[in-house]
């Protein structure tokens, strides 16, 4: 059968047809910008979106011109019913709730609505795991509906997605690259809630801290009854009740691991070291708090602590002890 004669039932996949079914409603009319952009987005997050739609609207031209059969007035009163009256879509099957939910988008819109928030319990199967990272590792996860993140070193991030949401739980530092508009993409970051749209974001949590980059796309930070939006390039940090937003000048302070680089820009050496710690199982140590007050700027590789040390011992007042047992310490001279 070629596409143009595809007939109800021709896309696998009931959710995107219900999914579908709701956008053609969203979009009967003059829609606004916000609605624009989240079909665009819909869209383009999965090839059998577009599809999906076009079946949609070929169905409500069937329907509309059936509209007053007898048969089908039926059809549709029986459908609004177990709609109405139900109270869990998996009391029936699928087959009768995508009938229904195809029905009514052309006849009874509220009812197409009813239906499209009742199917993702029954048609959308829930996915939940976790991932975590040693000290100095990095790893890449792709999630179920495309989206990735890249987990620096010691982090840990659980994934729960259903029907109606998508939420993960981070506990360290990951670049999300978050993909699709159906449902809310929700990022619990220590205990922040971070509202992402499609876009690139680079969120890491520390004792006391939460900082959120925004590369590209929409991020939020729900605070209270109202929410922080972040712009592209910006850099949000939260600490107790205090949150900021600032331009990031030079992302790649912040951003800078994905590549196993740390760019340092006027840093305190204790910070700097502190940054090297989180990739090294056998930490190095700082002797006293003259060293520590030193201002360093560089870029330096996770992995290569001997480039750091000498840059150290050739710039700085400091001397570099060695201990195969105690490891690294560096003392102001």
């Amino acid at each position: 059968m070629s596409r143009a004669h595809w007939r109800i039932g021709a896309i696998a996949d009931p959710f995107a047809l219900t999914q579908a079914a709701e956008w053609h409603e969203r979009m009967n009319g003059t829609p606004d910008a916000a609605a624009r952009r989240g079909f665009a987005a819909w869209i383009a997050a999965d090839a059998t979106h577009q599809a999906a739609y076009d079946q949609i609207g070929r169905a409500r031209d069937q329907v509309a011109s059936l509209a007053h059969e007898p048969a089908l007035l039926a059809l549709r009163q029986e459908a609004l019913a177990r709609a109405t009256l139900t109270p869990s879509a998996r009391r029936f099957g699928r087959k009768h709730i995508l009938a229904g939910a195809l029905l009514f988008v052309a006849a009874a819109p509220l009812a197409a609505w009813t239906i499209g928030r009742l199917l993702p319990l029954a048609s959308t199967p829930s996915f939940e795991e976790s991932f975590r990272t040693a000290i100095g590792q990095q790893a890449d996860v792709t999630l179920p509906d495309g989206s990735t993140v890249r987990l620096d070193t010691d982090s840990r991030l659980q994934v729960s997605f259903t029907g109606r949401q998508r939420q993960v739980v981070l506990d360290g530092q990951g670049w999300f690259d978050v993909k699709g508009a159906d449902r809310p993409f929700v990022i619990k970051a220590a205990d922040r809630i971070l509202n992402a749209g499609p876009g690139r974001f680079d969120i890491r949590t520390d004792p006391g801290q939460v900082r959120a980059y925004a590369d590209s796309g929409t991020l939020s930070l729900a605070a209270g009854t109202s929410s922080i939006a972040l712009g592209d390039g910006r850099l949000l940090t939260v600490r107790g009740e205090e949150a900021s937003v600032r331009r990031l000048d030079r992302p790649a302070t912040f951003t800078g691991w994905r590549s196993g680089m740390l760019l340092f820009d006027d840093l305190p050496l204790a910070a700097a070291v502190g940054e090297l710690n989180r990739y090294r199982r056998q930490p190095i140590r700082i002797a006293d708090a003259d060293a520590g007050a030193l201002r360093i700027s560089g870029s330096f590789r996770t992995a290569e602590t001997p480039a750091f040390t000498d840059a150290l011992k050739q710039g700085f007042p400091v001397r570099v002890i060695q201990k195969q047992d105690a490891g690294v310490t560096i003392a102001s001279r």
